[in-house]
């Protein structure tokens, strides 16, 4: 099963510069390693500067064999003190959908980030996927994507395997700790592109449907 590592990591107001170069340094460091499909790695402004890390592995195995040396969170941890003022924030996930357009460029990205209430998941994970698959159907967005959160022992299981040498000894924090956890990526050519997305009905129900059935973090994003 390929596996979706999202990290977020909230940068100190005053050490925007240090931190973009930190990032870079760690975008570098990631994507050589082995087992890694792909990587993506995005700045958002509101609210506060921080920034959003997607990572693709061939599976749960390739991602407990990259903690030492790959791992984007171990790689913020080990920045220099002062530029990510609190310990960054990291999901394991299953991809539930995803699109490309070909030829869109993604210029502009959105990404919410929903806690729902247990008992709610699979309703909103259906409604969810079906109001992706409707406005997929026009050609407004470049490239999307829907995952949801994986249980530890899940990826244990599947690895098949301890924990390898070198992981971090304390888990990645999450400020997010019950409940179902879904990420939605959205990007888009251009800002009107995005604008006519939230305008569309189908966009306008599922976010009703989260306010209902839990919490929602909305980040403005840029592509590095």
């Amino acid at each position: 099963m390929e596996l979706l590592v999202v990290t977020l990591a909230q940068v100190s107001p005053a050490r925007e510069t240090d931190a973009l170069a930190r990032i870079r340094i760690i975008s570098d460091a990631v994507r050589n390693a082995p087992g890694l499909l792909n990587a993506g790695f995005y700045r958002s402004k509101q609210p506060g500067i921080s920034y959003c890390m997607l990572t693709t592995w061939e599976s749960a195995e390739w991602w407990q064999r990259a903690q030492e040396r790959h791992s984007p969170y171990g790689l913020v941890q080990d920045s220099p003190t002062g530029i990510f003022h609190v310990p960054p924030d990291q999901w394991l996930m299953q991809y539930l959908w995803g699109y490309r357009r070909p030829r869109a460029q993604p210029a502009v990205a959105t990404a919410h980030l929903a806690l729902v209430r247990p008992e709610m998941a699979e309703r909103v994970q259906q409604s969810w996927l079906e109001s992706l698959r409707q406005q997929a159907t026009e050609p407004v967005l470049a490239f999307a994507l829907l995952a949801r959160n994986v249980s530890e022992e899940a990826l244990s299981s599947e690895a098949q395997a301890a924990p390898v040498e070198g992981a971090p000894a304390n888990p990645p924090r999450s400020s997010i700790q019950q409940g179902a956890i879904f990420f939605n990526l959205l990007s888009w050519p251009d800002e009107r592109y995005r604008e006519d997305f939230y305008a569309n009905e189908h966009y306008q129900n599922i976010r009703g449907l989260l306010s209902r059935t839990g919490m929602v973090h909305i980040l403005q994003l840029d592509p590095l």
